[in-house]
């Protein structure tokens, strides 16, 4: 388990998933299935296997959870379409695709931008926590962060050809977690063409019935 020492102030402990350093050591195993018509996604995930899909049973369940979290700002306010130059904004299908190609060739991931308390109310299933503090241009570990997402260092340059392919999301339109890690990741280097912003979040996904895993 590796914590991450905040920049806002005192010495915040963040977990990172230890998932996206698995994948950087290649332990991770991941590998997709086949989408049907319904819009179901079965993939292998971590070793498990994951099946995506509409009609989740607990879906209402989830919706009135991420629908009660606090707005990020005051007052209430939704988030632009597009949440930087030069990224793309996608939808549900786009999401489902991501998982079944870039996901399964393993050189992409489904980015969770939430803090690990806001994840414990649910993600979507196939995704890796990446709070957006472990890339702030402070954060000691932002090096060690890249590396997982495989950007390499010499010299303390950047290099970007090998990096993944990420799309990333939060709560929904009225958080910004995803939009700062964005910010952060096109900061340091990181290629825009290599980003995809899922910004219905898990508000739209859980109201539109897909599986939400805990």
């Amino acid at each position: 388990m590796l914590y991450l020492v905040s920049s806002a102030g005192g010495r915040m402990k963040i977990r990172i998933s230890n998932l996206v350093f698995a994948l950087a050591l290649g332990v991770t195993s991941v590998a997709a299935g086949e989408q049907k018509a319904s819009g179901q996604v079965n993939i292998l995930f971590d070793g498990k296997e994951v099946s995506i899909g509409p009609s989740f049973p607990r879906a209402s369940e989830y919706a009135a959870k991420f629908a009660a979290v606090e707005p990020s700002c005051d007052p209430y306010c939704v988030v632009p379409q597009q949440t930087a130059n030069g990224i793309t904004t996608i939808d549900e299908h786009g999401v489902l695709a991501f998982l079944m190609s870039a996901v399964g060739r393993r050189d992409g991931l489904l980015v969770d931008a939430r803090m690990p308390l806001d994840r414990e109310l649910g993600f979507i299933p196939g995704s890796v926590n990446l709070p957006h503090e472990t890339v702030e241009k402070n954060n000691e570990f932002r090096g060690d962060v890249l590396k997982a997402l495989g950007v390499r260092t010499f010299e303390g340059v950047f290099n970007f050809t090998d990096s993944q392919q990420l799309v990333v999301f939060d709560n929904g339109p009225t958080q910004n977690d995803a939009g700062i890690l964005i910010s952060h990741l096109l900061e340091a280097g990181y290629p825009a063409e290599q980003i995809k912003y899922y910004r219905g979040g898990m508000q739209v996904w859980s109201v539109l019935g897909l599986t939400v895993q805990e």
